[in-house]
């Protein structure tokens, strides 16, 4: 059996690597990277590394990771630096508001990213690019100062204790409470990000974000069924290209933005959304 090439190619982390975005992800940078897979699930995992090796990939890690635990993370970034030099990461792994309650959501979402942020900061390097997945929903969030006073903190010991009262003024305003968390949640995520573009920036490393709106993927069909139908009618309508987009709409996204070709781009988010942010937010007429 003639088996791929075993090179000493850079490695791409893609943490919830077995959901839709994750696994397109994984083919895409498979192609100029050797793979870090991370997924909550381990059996998930072990299927999807068995069948990209069958694809002809280089698996150099696949690893049960909780993103949302520092202990977890921490793990993972010792494992990862002992695995080769860090070329790319996309970050896909996160909670959608019918999968959790608000706390699980700001902890896996805002807080994970963070964690991994802090866990990746010693292998980032000249040439390391980070895409991480916030939402359109990042948009939506209100943009109040002392909000952001308090997202813009996300290892802080009382965050959600701050957050608490911020969620009840918002679901008393009508926006359900896991509605609310993972709006702030995904805001909290570009802010983060912007962040980080300049902290890493003097070592050649960019950081960005990629805001996805209505994708075909399984949590993106959960959260259409069980979620908010209305809602969910009413954002279709609002996206002027008129259909759902795919898990590779969006890995193709991070494919560039992971290449030389994006070498200039860091600090900025990318909306892959089908026109929906313009529409929804007003600066647009369908």
């Amino acid at each position: 059996m003639i088996e791929p090439s075993k090179t000493r190619r850079r490695i791409a982390l893609i943490t919830g690597a077995a959901g839709g975005m994750g696994r397109a992800c994984a083919r895409l940078l498979g192609r100029r990277y050797r793979l870090a897979l991370v997924d909550i699930g381990q059996e998930s995992l072990d299927t999807l590394a068995a069948s990209l090796v069958e694809e002809g990939l280089e698996i150099a890690l696949a690893a049960r990771c909780d993103i949302g635990v520092r202990e977890e993370v921490a793990a993972l970034g010792r494992a990862l630096g002992g695995a080769g030099d860090l070329g790319a990461v996309a970050h896909t792994a996160g909670l959608s508001p019918v999968l959790a309650s608000w706390k699980s959501i700001i902890q896996v979402n805002l807080v994970g990213t963070a964690l991994l942020y802090e866990a990746l900061d010693p292998l980032v390097g000249d040439g390391t690019a980070v895409v991480s997945i916030a939402s359109m929903a990042a948009h939506i969030a209100p943009k109040d100062p002392a909000i952001d006073a308090v997202i813009d903190h996300p290892l802080a010991p009382d965050l959600l204790a701050r957050l608490e009262p911020i969620l009840a003024d918002l679901v008393a305003q009508g926006l359900p409470e896991g509605a609310a968390a993972y709006c702030l949640s995904k805001r909290g995520v570009v802010r983060l990000s912007e962040r980080q573009a300049a902290a890493w920036g003097p070592r050649n490393a960019r950081v960005t974000t990629i805001s996805p709106g209505m994708i075909w993927t399984p949590m993106g069909r959960k959260e259409t069924e069980e979620g908010d139908p209305t809602g969910a009618q009413r954002l279709f309508e609002n996206t002027p290209l008129r259909r759902w987009g795919t898990p590779y709409d969006i890995a193709n996204a991070v494919d560039f933005l992971t290449s030389d070709l994006a070498s200039f781009i860091s600090g900025s988010d990318l909306k892959v959304d089908g026109g929906a942010i313009a529409v929804t937010l007003g600066g647009a007429t369908l």
